[in-house]
């Protein structure tokens, strides 16, 4: 998933109900219809830090605000085909809904993404193209992401690759990133690996095509930078509803700081 300027809660992937611009028709084309159960809202400290828009049960828009104003920073929209699958998303300013970026996505004929490939703008200018690519195993699990600079693979610089290994309940278990210099050779640059509880993650389903979303919440992320040889870890702890859904989730850095994100859900 693409690094955005939000606060965001760290569990889900390895991934606006009103707009004080917009005129009342725009406001109510805006509101979001929530399923039942669905997320809805993020919290921080009392502060709403990301919304969801829904159509039926299909995720059509995130919202994500400044913590200390209240205002609507950026937001991310999704347009899908007739299977449901995300073919096109843009990511815009909140203060101007300026375009910052646009990603197109293609599938192979086993309904599996195999390419997406996005424009990043400063305000009106396109200021470069990312190609990434995506490789399964036999079990249809996600393998290997692949990230080229540039408009299409043919003609695009290799800058990095991450490759992942699944466990056997669906949970993405490690991940080992490599960056590619000069000469074209990967490198490993990082190894992270997860620990997860046996919960359901409420933001499984909203995970971006191909964003590495594991069904269980996660507890620990330990990742090892091989060239300094240092290590990182963050642990998560969570409460919890009758259903087993968190309500809320602490995030503790390595450096002992934790923060606490709250979910409420449509129902």
């Amino acid at each position: 998933m693409k690094l955005k300027n939000r606060i965001m809660p760290a569990m889900l992937f390895f991934g606006v109900v009103a707009f004080s611009s917009c005129d009342d028709r725009e406001k109510d084309t805006l509101q979001p219809t929530f399923e039942q159960g669905a997320i809805s809202h993020v919290m921080v400290d009392s502060s709403e830090v990301t919304s969801y828009n829904y159509a039926g049960k299909s995720l059509t828009q995130i919202n994500y605000y400044d913590k200390e104003t209240g205002d609507l920073e950026s937001f991310e929209k999704f347009i899908r085909d007739s299977k449901g699958n995300v073919i096109k998303s843009s990511s815009h300013a909140g203060a101007n809904h300026a375009m910052l970026s646009e990603q197109d996505y293609k599938y192979n004929n086993k309904n599996q993404l195999t390419q997406t490939t996005t424009s990043y703008y400063n305000g009106s200018k396109l200021e470069y193209n990312a190609v990434t690519t995506f490789a399964y195993n036999s079990k249809k699990e996600l393998e290997k992401k692949t990230v080229y600079e540039g408009k299409d693979v043919a003609s695009a610089e290799l800058k990095s690759y991450t490759t992942y290994e699944v466990l056997p309940n669906g949970n993405f278990g490690q991940e080992k990133q490599y960056v590619v210099d000069s000469k074209g050779t990967g490198k490993l640059f990082s190894t992270t690996t997860y620990s997860y509880d046996s919960n359901q993650n409420p933001f499984f389903a909203h995970g971006e095509p191909g964003a590495a979303a594991s069904p269980n919440n996660m507890t620990v992320a330990s990742t090892l930078v091989h060239a300094s040889k240092k290590s990182y870890r963050y642990t998560y702890t969570y409460k919890y509803d009758e259903r087993g859904y968190p309500t809320s989730q602490t995030v503790t850095s390595p450096n002992g700081q934790a923060q606490t994100f709250s979910y409420l859900y449509s129902n």
